[in-house]
């Protein structure tokens, strides 16, 4: 074959990637979801099968209809709505850490370590403390820990946007006379937008999981965390992968929602991101 000449196979390494790139965006996600599923089950059946501690995913679904949509319904239910709790808090806290920082530059400092302090606090520890000092029976522990689990992650990412504004956009707001807030509401907070929304997609699965967590340390009667304990504490193995299988699709659910929101909210970065894949 001469020097420069295309292989034999190139034809087909073409059609082989422009048929990948005709599949639509979730088939490459139930591709990956038929494997994992292929390798649960392989190894629930082979490495596992002596100890049982590893159903298979047949008997996760047997053990959720056994057990009825109801019980399922009511702790995921209380679980969502302490961690929907604590992610509006720790976003709050969030955004006003990062406003206050560009409004009073010297205040940057101060606001960062608060929000390393609450990524380097382990949630053991600082959870068991929380527990003690509330009140018997509420939800403070769940809804702190969401909280706690969010504030790092919004931060960066609030602070990151209200700095990716067009300098032109600021100096002209500057020339006019306008003040910082104004630059803040007029430029900042329109750049911000798709690096506050890549955070609080990140920071949503957090908090859920956070929630949980909390529940895991007990005080209250109900909940996803309750219900993992009790079935640990009795060795119900596939009722325990149910739930842990439960947990991340609600963390994944509510990462798809803030994605949804984004993308409404923001078009023209949505826009550009496909623009750019396409490019490439």
């Amino acid at each position: 074959m001469a020097a420069g000449a295309p292989s034999p196979a190139a034809p087909a390494l073409e059609r082989v990637a422009r048929s990948r790139q005709d599949l639509p965006p979730w088939a490459g996600g139930l591709v990956g979801a038929l494997l994992v599923l292929i390798a649960w089950t392989v190894l629930a059946l082979t490495v596992f099968s002596s100890a049982g501690n590893v159903p298979t995913p047949w008997a996760v679904v047997q053990q959720l209809a056994a057990d009825g949509f109801g019980l399922y319904w009511a702790n995921v239910s209380i679980t969502t709505w302490s961690a929907l709790q604590g992610y509006l808090w720790g976003n709050l806290v969030a955004i006003a850490l990062a406003v206050a920082v560009l409004l009073v530059p010297p205040l940057e400092g101060a606001a960062t370590q608060v929000a390393v302090l609450t990524y380097c606090v382990p949630l053991t520890a600082i959870g068991p403390i929380v527990l003690i000092v509330s009140p018997p029976g509420s939800r403070i522990t769940s809804v702190f820990l969401a909280a706690l689990s969010v504030v790092f992650t919004s931060v960066v990412g609030c602070l990151l946007g209200l700095r990716a504004a067009d300098r032109t956009a600021l100096d002209v707001v500057r020339a006019y006379g306008g003040s910082r807030w104004t630059a803040l509401v007029k430029v900042r907070l329109i750049a911000a937008l798709p690096n506050v929304f890549a955070a609080l997609k990140l920071a949503a699965p957090a908090a859920f999981l956070g929630a949980v967590l909390g529940e895991y340390f007990g005080g209250v009667d109900s909940g996803l965390g309750i219900l993992i304990t009790a079935a640990q504490t009795n060795l119900r193995y596939a009722q325990l992968w149910a739930l842990a299988l439960m947990s991340g699709a609600v963390a994944g659910a509510g990462y798809l929602l803030v994605g949804v929101l984004a993308r409404l909210l923001t078009p023209w970065s949505s826009t550009g991101e496909r623009e750019g894949g396409i490019s490439r």
